[in-house]
């Protein structure tokens, strides 16, 4: 199961029928709304990515949407996947006997680009 935000800029004139046509949409629910800056944010509920994706672009093709952006997505297949994919990694870090010295820390900007990370010595 997926759970997504999508907020949509409509043009003002289109906003009325915008929300009747959302809350038409099979898992889209009008979760906030500005009438005055013509923003909707939709929850959508989907049971697959492709269905998040093609209820997204369904949204994006409404008359009257300036565009819909994705904010937020929660996908379940992906976390289970990943979850079983990380037991050794959860093994590692409740591992005592490793020095912390020698773990290496890779998720600085330094890392990423190649470079080892100093800290700043005043």
């Amino acid at each position: 199961m997926n759970i997504s935000s999508i907020v949509i800029k409509a043009k003002p004139d289109y906003f009325h029928a915008l929300m009747e046509e959302i809350s038409r949409i099979k898992g889209c629910e009008i979760y906030l709304y500005d009438e005055a800056l013509a923003h909707i944010v939709v929850v959508v509920e989907a049971q697959d990515t492709q269905e998040e994706i093609a209820i997204n672009k369904e949204l994006e093709s409404l008359p009257g949407v300036i565009n819909a952006q994705m904010h937020y997505t929660y996908q379940e297949d992906e976390l289970h996947a990943t979850l079983s994919q990380q037991g050794s990694v959860v093994e590692f870090l409740n591992n005592d006997t490793i020095p912390a010295e020698d773990i290496t820390y890779a998720g600085s900007v330094a890392h990423l680009m190649g470079q080892t990370y100093k800290p700043h010595k005043p």
